[in-house]
């Protein structure tokens, strides 16, 4: 891989995996299926503004060759907005890891999802993957990313072929009745706006700080434009091709559900060994995991970097400690989600899923400074973007107050504070002047 590796189609397949995760396979399908041609529009125009958004982040720090925590000290002397980053990677990493991991215990505990032991072993065995690409180093940790989203792809495109090759009369019909529900014009809601377009942030890792990372050792011949492109276009791919999988799932049974959990460990499955298909569901659900893999090593990145920073550790101790602090986190969800009926997963999820659209604004900082290695037309495109996701961000703020998630409110409001609150303080631990102007 020596001299791929370093390339633009490589760079551009490393952003591609970060972006595809879970959601590519089990939300984005039923979002289009509620939402139609309508919401398929909505989301592709949101991409082109979040694409902005993240070339500014690789080029922010591409420019500097400085990444999160450091960037924001150097630049802004705020550190607390790379720390911001960290946090919600070591939330996020505490209940995404669970979710991937089912797919691999299933075939060892029986609906794990119900199962405290079940869970914990999915959690441990994810984390622990993780935490061994992780301690390896950045290279090796971009290689599995890379090839993680190749054998997704290549799981994908086998699954389609296998099914659709086992499609009768009725379940042809059905399977053209799901993909008229999927691109069938049905209109354009407000909650259609909100939907895709927070889909559309939370599909391209919007504001999760890899992107602040991955720009400051980026080749400065390539342009990033070209890299994220390549990233979004593959996600889009992901993404649609999860639906025409989804759309052949129900064309054998039109009555399932079609998203969460309840797709993955129930529905998905009873259709392929209704079918016989066995091999193809351990196919499948390897599938799943590795889209879900290929987005949790760039956020244990992350995590390395804020522990690196703040707390002086090396590599290998920034990864343990980073791992075990969302380990321990995971198991309070895991314990609270089964044996008390709390929706932990929805607290921390809600937080997060409405953090990534401020997170996008965040990381595209320098238009906000004015900085001037940001061409004039990607500004100018990034201040419409920032602005169309700064409202979106309010509106999802309110939502959670709407919708009765006050502890996803709670949450991320006491993150946001507090983070701010010792900003004074981490220049201080930094060795930072406090008074001092950035440059």
């Amino acid at each position: 891989m020596g001299k791929f590796r370093g390339s633009l189609p490589y760079l551009g397949l490393v952003v591609g995996a970060y972006m595809i995760g879970l959601g590519n396979i089990w939300k984005f399908p039923a979002l289009l299926y509620k939402y139609g041609l309508g919401g398929l529009i909505v989301y592709l125009v949101f991409v082109a503004f979040m694409v902005t958004l993240i070339t500014i982040a690789l080029e922010s720090t591409k420019h500097t060759r400085r990444d999160l925590v450091e960037y924001f000290t150097e630049e802004y002397r705020k550190p607390a907005l790379g720390i911001l980053f960290g946090v919600f990677a070591i939330i996020v990493l505490s209940y995404y890891p669970t979710v991937a991991g089912w797919t691999i215990t299933q075939f060892i505990i029986p609906n794990p999802y119900s199962s405290i032991v079940g869970s914990i072993l999915a959690l441990a065995i994810t984390l622990g993957l993780a935490l061994f690409v992780l301690i390896r180093g950045r290279e090796h940790a971009l290689d599995v990313m890379v090839g993680s989203v190749g054998l997704f792809f290549l799981a994908i495109l086998i699954s389609i072929g296998v099914l659709h090759g086992k499609m009768d009369a009725t379940a042809t019909q059905n399977f053209h009745h799901a993909l008229s529900q999927m691109f069938g014009w049905k209109g354009i809601s407000m909650a259609t706006i909100r939907d895709m377009a927070q889909q559309s942030a939370y599909s391209l890792s919007l504001g999760m700080g890899f992107y602040l990372i991955l720009g400051a050792f980026l080749p400065r011949q390539f342009k990033s434009i070209h890299i994220v492109t390549i990233g979004a276009i593959l996600d889009t791919t992901a993404s649609l091709l999860s639906s025409i999988l989804i759309a052949e799932v129900l064309a054998f049974n039109p009555n399932v559900p079609i998203a969460g959990t309840k797709l993955v460990f129930g529905a998905m499955p009873e259709v392929l060994k209704g079918l016989g298909l066995n091999w193809l569901l351990v196919v499948l659900e390897f599938a799943v995991f590795l889209a879900g893999f290929s987005s949790i090593i760039p956020l244990g990145e992350v995590i390395i970097r804020l522990f690196e920073t703040v707390f002086g550790m090396d590599r290998e101790k920034s990864a343990i400690y980073g791992t075990a602090v969302s380990f321990a986190l995971g198991i309070f969800i895991i314990v609270g989600m089964i044996a008390f009926g709390w929706d932990t997963i929805d607290w921390f999820d809600g937080a997060f899923s409405t953090f990534v659209l401020f997170g996008g604004i965040i990381s595209a900082w320098a238009i906000i400074e004015r900085r001037p290695y940001i061409p004039d037309t990607l500004a100018n495109i990034g201040y419409i973007g920032a602005f169309i996701v700064f409202i979106l961000g309010l509106y999802s703020l309110s939502s959670l107050l709407v919708n009765k998630m006050v502890i996803s409110f709670l949450i991320l409001i006491a993150v946001i504070l507090t983070a701010m609150a010792y900003n004074t303080e981490l220049l201080k631990r930094l060795g930072k002047p406090v008074e001092e102007s950035p440059a």
